[in-house]
């Protein structure tokens, strides 16, 4: 009976067509604005973690890839590595290292934490997945889970492991195909079910991109997923569609939650599609999203405050106006809380022999 729930339930949180019920929000998203959002207009508080610099904890803010918390600690996420510190900035451990033997990895795609089974759970980018104990980083096991599946995001709901995938190409009657389904594992890491998310057809072989892998977040009492499809290499699905819709799952039953409203949905004058949507979320108050406009070949972020009904649009990202940080910043959802999200920066002073770490920002929305 579980089985089939779930099954059902990833079919309707997956279909391609957008729902037309009444009640789903719909939000307009003004592309033609540009303003500056200072984070205190959405941002109750802000905790800054200034990260120890030492021989075996250097970070680069550029590969940054995903950052974890937990109640003492923080976990920072490279391509390459993994590192925990305190919450206090104290650099504690690595976890992991680079190679191709048992618990090592030649690149990260995605992470999450077991908090039942006290377990750090990695995704690498040939899809293995590995495990190491959350107290003290050590090897614990790690299984393939299959050859032809690219996992694109891992978390624990409820004690429950989901993965996304994608299997890259298939071929049918119509043509090449990218196919794409949520997994749900037990605890051997063994695929015990699975539904499809979507097929997209294509001339030929693709590459898929998505600069922010965020597709499964919990945030007040409530699951959350968006699941996007960017692909570049000049590759155009046959089929035009901009994925607009964020889905909730509640009481068992996963359901379109609001929907960004583009100007001609996102589809130009010639039939192509402009507007390239990399993540949609919310917080109890929030909607945000992340999204590259072809026409101004610029990426944007998008913030609606669903108490007040006002949009804000704006290149490059925010205004951090608690720590006067001159840059733009861009902020991402901590997904196990999208109440809280975290960016990072590095400053640096006249008195610096090398580039310290970077400043690691923890934020908490406005309810």
């Amino acid at each position: 009976m579980k089985k089939t729930l779930f099954f059902l339930a990833c079919i309707l949180l997956f279909s391609c067509k957008d729902s037309k019920d009444r009640s789903l929000m719909e939000i307009p998203v003004d592309i033609g604005q540009n303003i500056s959002l200072p984070l205190s207009t959405i941002t109750e508080e802000i905790k800054a973690i200034e990260l120890e610099l030492t021989d075996e904890s250097l970070i680069n803010p550029d590969r940054i890839l995903r950052v974890l918390l937990t109640e003492n600690n923080v976990i920072i996420a490279e391509r390459t590595q993994i590192l925990v510190f305190s919450m206090d900035g104290k650099f504690i451990r690595s976890v992991g290292s680079r190679g191709q033997g048992p618990g090592e990895f030649t690149g990260i795609r995605n992470l999450a934490i077991d908090t039942k089974n006290m377990l750090l759970s990695v995704i690498t980018s040939s899809s293995k997945l590995i495990c190491y104990d959350l107290l003290d980083g050590n090897y614990v096991k790690e299984a393939s889970i299959a050859s032809n599946i690219t996992i694109k995001d891992i978390i624990y709901i409820n004690n429950e492991l989901l993965v996304i995938g994608e299997q890259v190409p298939r071929s049918d009657s119509k043509g090449l195909y990218h196919h794409s389904a949520v997994y749900k594992l037990n605890n051997d890491f063994q695929i015990i079910d699975s539904c499809t998310i979507r097929d997209t057809y294509f001339e030929k072989p693709v590459m898929y991109m998505s600069r922010h892998e965020n597709f499964i977040l919990q945030g007040n009492g409530v699951i959350y997923t968006y699941y996007s499809d960017i692909y570049f290499n000049e590759q155009i699905p046959l089929e035009t569609v901009l994925r607009d819709t964020l889905y909730s799952m509640k009481d068992n039953r996963l359901i379109p939650e609001l929907k960004l409203k583009y100007k001609d949905d996102g589809i130009d004058g010639y039939g192509n599609k402009y507007i390239q949507l990399f993540n949609v979320y919310r917080s109890s108050r929030y909607a945000f999203a992340f999204y590259h406009n072809d026409n101004r070949k610029n990426f944007y972020h998008f913030c609606y405050d669903m108490k007040t009904g006002k949009g804000y649009n704006m290149q490059d990202g925010y205004t951090d106006d608690f720590n006067n940080i001159e840059k733009r910043i861009s902020i991402r959802p901590l997904n196990s809380n999208t109440e809280l999200f975290y960016y990072w920066h590095t400053h640096m002073s006249p008195d610096d022999l090398e580039e310290p770490n970077p400043t690691l920002y923890i934020g908490k929305l406005k309810n």
